[in-house]
């Protein structure tokens, strides 16, 4: 009957954790944190099996099983936990992280002196009924498991002061934990010799508060999450594309449209800062604004970016982007559209609703919108009205589509004229308007004129020379409105026609 009660106490436990421990290892055979936490839950569920051993074979072998196998997995366990924790908290990522390692080296010793006479423990010689009075070397050695254990609380109560949800999971499980062991411990010494020597096989049952914590903040959180779950379902499967980026903009992780995106496939992409792939990008810019998002949590929605891809497509992505807890650390979460085509079509109707199809100037309604703005800033300027004269004959004697390559003509000899602060724009027909400064007027008016002046090939067999009627009115001496300078220009070009004419 003890002996079945023995099997309740602590090998249900131990089956209980080592359950667990092959589920963690399931979930990501390639992470660390994923097979630390795995050997973890074994060797707690090898400090049950190590009592259950050493209760079943009392007498024998007691005060061995006890330290090598008992003590020896507690001291494992500490230091698996310490490392699990350091992961956790990426402290070896830090400066000089790599000399916290040092850190293990007291347990590490501690379990390198478990030979030595007299040093862990000391019985009393008697094989029959053996006493397991520990030595200074096993009070060390429990000091030096507290210890780790208080380090192991203050990096998750620095996880909570970051934000770390599942930490304060952590937090409760190890106090308990805590807790549990110190009184177990305690009242098994101090009533070792007493009936009430049974504390001391109690012991590790406080180990489950924190397994059993690991567990849930695996479920609530995502911490120590299956990559390979989400790839399958969500990157494999999304028509966007997906980018798991860390604090400097590394990709972790990237579905398979990125490589569209990008030009580039997608396992150069992974663990690459992503700014390498963008073309056109100012890398300053980018991670400041970068940086921003991250320190401030910005959650960001519809942010369109522009860039040059791998293999020199021009691309325009549609950005939303959240962040997300994964194995205890902040990631920025990033879902990408591409919108090229769409931006392309908007940016070609954009174009067409002010330029003219025929020439690729500006049109009467981009012109309107400029003048309107030189007469709110009142801004001196001169209108120049040009027509080309005798269109129709030339229509009519070398067909329509002469007469669109002479206005193309034209459109080209204003293009070369003007500079950045000048507007050239055709109204319709054969009629343009130039919005010029006062001091230049003049000067091109010229060229304009010993431009045209040029014959016209046509085909090989013909040419035509062209003219043109200008007709210029100044702002604001001649009015104060768009009207009324396209009416007094309008008529001095009338009465240059009539001289032609």
């Amino acid at each position: 009957m003890i002996f079945l009660f023995y099997c309740m106490l602590y090998l249900i436990p131990a089956g209980i954790l080592i359950y667990l421990a092959g589920m963690i290892y399931s979930r990501n055979r390639q992470s660390a944190r994923h097979i630390t936490c795995s050997l973890l839950y074994v060797c707690t569920a090898m400090w049950f099996v190590g009592v259950f051993a050493s209760l079943v074979n009392y007498p024998l072998y007691f005060n061995e099983i006890s330290l090598y196998w008992v003590n020896g997995t507690i001291t494992i366990g500490a230091l698996l936990s310490l490392h699990l924790w350091f992961m956790n908290g990426d402290v070896y990522k830090k400066k000089n992280g790599k000399y916290l390692k040092l850190i293990f080296v007291p347990g590490i010793v501690m379990l390198l002196t478990f030979p030595i006479d007299s040093w862990m423990i000391r019985g009393d010689g008697n094989a029959l009924n053996p006493m397991f009075i520990p030595g200074p070397g096993l009070y060390l050695l429990w000091g030096i498991d507290f210890a780790y254990l208080a380090i192991i609380i203050i990096l998750t109560i620095i996880e909570m002061k970051k934000g770390n949800s599942a930490a304060k999971l952590w937090l409760k499980g190890i106090l308990l934990y805590f807790i549990w062991t110190t009184f177990m411990l305690m009242a098994s010494i101090v009533l070792e010799s007493s009936s009430y020597n049974f504390f001391f096989y109690l012991i590790p049952h406080g180990s489950l508060f924190w397994a059993f914590a690991i567990f849930l903040s695996m479920s609530r959180f995502d911490y120590l999450s299956s990559y390979e779950k989400r790839y399958n379902i969500l990157f494999q499967r999304s028509p966007s594309g997906i980018l798991i980026m860390d604090e400097q903009g590394v990709v972790l992780e990237a579905s398979p449209q990125i490589s569209k995106y990008l030009g580039v496939e997608r396992e150069k992409v992974v663990q690459s800062p992503v700014i390498s792939f963008l073309y056109g990008i100012d890398k300053e810019k980018f991670y400041n604004k970068y940086n921003m998002v991250f320190e401030e949590q910005i959650k960001v929605e519809n942010l369109e970016l522009s860039f040059v891809n791998k293999i020199g497509e021009r691309k325009t992505i549609l950005i939303d982007s959240d962040f997300i807890l994964v194995e205890g650390k902040r990631f920025l979460f990033v879902m990408l559209k591409d919108i090229t085509d769409a931006k392309t079509k908007e940016e070609r109707v954009q174009y067409l609703a002010y330029h003219d199809i025929l020439t690729g100037l500006p049109n009467r309604a981009a012109f309107e919108k400029q003048i309107d703005y030189l007469l709110d800033n009142e801004i001196e300027f001169n209108l120049l009205l040009l027509d080309l004269n005798k269109l129709k004959s030339i229509n009519d004697t070398f067909g329509h589509q002469a007469g669109d390559h002479a206005i193309q003509h034209v459109a080209t000899i204003l293009q070369g004229v003007i500079s950045d602060k000048h507007h050239a724009a055709r109204l319709g027909g054969d009629e343009f308007v130039l919005l010029l400064g006062v001091k230049e007027t003049e000067v091109i008016i010229k060229t304009i004129q010993q431009q045209l002046t040029k014959p016209l090939k046509l085909t090989t067999k013909h040419e035509i020379r062209l003219s043109a009627s200008i007709g210029v009115s100044h702002y604001p001496s001649d009015g104060q409105t768009m009207d009324q300078l396209y009416s007094v220009a309008d008529k001095r070009m009338y009465v240059d026609k009539k001289g032609v004419l």
